[in-house]
């Protein structure tokens, strides 16, 4: 097979309710370009990787396949992508959707290609999508609108792209060691694309995601949802500038802000404390002498002055 001109990424864990339909979906691309189906299985153990194998069995030249025998996720490795299928890819363009969504569109690939084809000075090309939830098909609640042409600083309030509709650019180099320790790796990566270009909104519906009871991330509650954005905004803070570090420090304060509330609230004073100590890491000049009269009610400060005072005195040296 010659090089394909997109790389399509899939990554799976026990998805055998959903991964044909997913499949399907890239096998109906209608394209005057090659591409390639990068999978990666997480050791599924409900026939899912059995599946997998007969579709690369019927299309060799498409599947290219990792099967892992142990579940990485479980090994705290939570960005595969980057890990295992970004840097087999040999496309121009990556094209992602997980094992659990599909897309509906034939003509999806041929359009967000063409307009980046036609557009060197965008690197991220997405759609809007449908949300499938308890078997009916509903519009996007999940992200907020944006223009059809958008960039970094808006995507630094926040992510507004699902990942099945996301193609971007290929970048040559390999992604930088700090894309393996964020929790949200999509998020991250459509931040570190955007350096390098503008972001274009297709206004069609070309894919479905789907609300499960096994979505990891949709699912969870709001306080481990805010500690998990919390933690990634503190390491794209300590790696990303592109301007929008002003943006990403907000975001982060405001966080931090109500993840301190939430663990005092609930008698979880180390993690209140880690979670202070890392704001006032970022914003001393504000912090380091005023966060005691900031947090309200006054009770609340009492939970905070062994760790405050120990806080100063390591600021101190």
């Amino acid at each position: 097979m010659p090089n394909p001109l997109v790389s399509i990424s899939c990554i799976t864990y026990n998805h055998a309710l959903f991964i044909r339909e997913c499949f399907e979906g890239f096998l109906m691309q209608k394209t005057n370009f090659e591409f390639e189906i990068l999978v990666h299985d997480d050791a599924s153990t409900d026939g899912t990787a059995e599946i997998i194998k007969e579709y690369e069995a019927n299309y060799p030249h498409l599947f290219k396949v990792i099967y892992q025998t142990e579940n990485q996720y479980s090994k705290g490795i939570k960005t595969m992508n980057p890990r295992f299928n970004y840097p087999r890819a040999r496309g121009k363009y990556i094209a992602l959707c997980e094992g659990d969504d599909y897309w509906t569109d034939p003509y999806k690939l041929q359009k967000q290609v063409d307009f980046l084809e036609a557009n060197e000075d965008y690197s991220i090309c997405f759609h809007e999508v449908k949300i499938l939830k308890e078997n009916e098909l509903i519009d996007d609640y999940i992200t907020r609108e944006v223009s059809e042409t958008s960039t970094i600083k808006d995507l630094a309030y926040g992510n507004y792209m699902h990942t099945n509709t996301v193609v971007f650019r290929r970048l040559k180099e390999n992604y930088p060691e700090w894309f393996l320790k964020v929790n949200a790796g999509d998020y991250s990566l459509h931040l570190y694309n955007a350096q390098f270009g503008k972001i274009k909104k297709i206004k069609e519906v070309m894919s479905v995601y789907r609300i499960h009871h096994s979505n990891i991330w949709v699912n969870q509650n709001s306080t481990a949802m805010n500690s998990k954005i919390h933690h990634d905004l503190n390491i794209i803070i300590e790696h990303l500038d592109a301007g929008i570090t002003p943006i990403l420090l907000n975001r982060f304060e405001k966080i931090s802000h109500s993840l301190i509330h939430k663990y005092t609230e609930s008698q979880k004073q180390n993690e209140a404390k880690e979670i202070l100590c890392k704001l006032i890491e970022k914003k001393p000049e504000k912090y380091l002498n005023m966060y005691m009269e900031a947090i309200k009610p006054p009770s609340i400060r009492e939970h905070f002055k062994i760790g405050f005072k120990m806080i100063m005195n390591k600021f101190k040296k």
